[in-house]
C-alpha cells in the first residue's frame, strides 16, 4: 500500500492492495481472492528520487513474534515541505490500512512540528476500534509521530 504495489493471480492482473485485501469492513476475511486464487507475483512501484521510508513495530516482550502495532512512512521532503507522504499501518484492523486523513494533513504543509501534530492526531480518525484493542491508537499515534520525525531529521 506504502508503495502501490500491484498483485498479479493465477485469474486476475495488476490487482491493487486494495482490491486484492479488500477494504477491511468485513472483520471476518482478510483477503478478497477468490476460492482457488493463487498470488504469482508483486510488484512494487519505482522508488522516488530522495525518498525515505521508516518502518517500526511495537511489540509485547512476551508474544514478541506478532506486532502489536506497526507503521510504515515513506516520504519525500524539499524545499522544507512534506513533497510525498505515505502512512500505513499493519496489525490493528483485518487488513492494512492507509491513513489518508493523516497523508493529507502532512501532504504539501511544512516540515515541523506542528505539521506532524496534525497528521498524528488524524492518523486515527474514524477508528472504532474493540474495547480490549483501544489501547492499540496510542500506539499507533506514538509510531507515526516517531516515523514522521524520523523522516523528516
Amino acid at each position: 500500500m506504502a508503495y502501490d504495489a500491484t498483485v498479479t493471480t493465477n485469474l486476475r492482473q495488476r490487482l491493487t492492495m486494495d482490491q486484492m485485501l479488500g477494504d477491511g469492513s468485513n472483520g471476518s476475511i482478510d483477503h478478497a481472492l477468490s476460492p482457488g486464487e493463487i498470488i504469482e507475483s508483486i510488484e512494487l512501484g519505482i522508488p522516488v528520487a530522495n525518498e525515505r521510508a521508516l518502518y517500526r513495530r511495537a511489540i509485547s516482550r512476551s508474544y514478541a513474534e506478532w506486532p502489536l502495532v506497526e507503521v510504515v512512512v515513506r516520504a519525500v521532503i524539499a524545499d522544507g515541505a512534506f513533497k510525498l507522504v505515505r502512512i500505513v499501518s499493519g496489525a490493528i484492523a483485518p487488513v492494512p490500512i492507509r491513513h489518508l486523513a493523516a497523508e493529507s494533513a502532512a501532504q504539501g504543509a511544512a516540515v515541523n512540528a506542528a505539521t506532524i501534530a496534525k497528521a498524528v492526531a488524524q492518523s486515527t480518525l474514524g477508528a472504532k476500534p474493540l474495547a480490549m484493542t483501544a489501547y492499540k491508537l496510542t500506539l499507533l499515534r506514538g509510531l507515526v509521530q516517531d516515523l514522521l520525525e524520523g523522516a523528516s531529521a
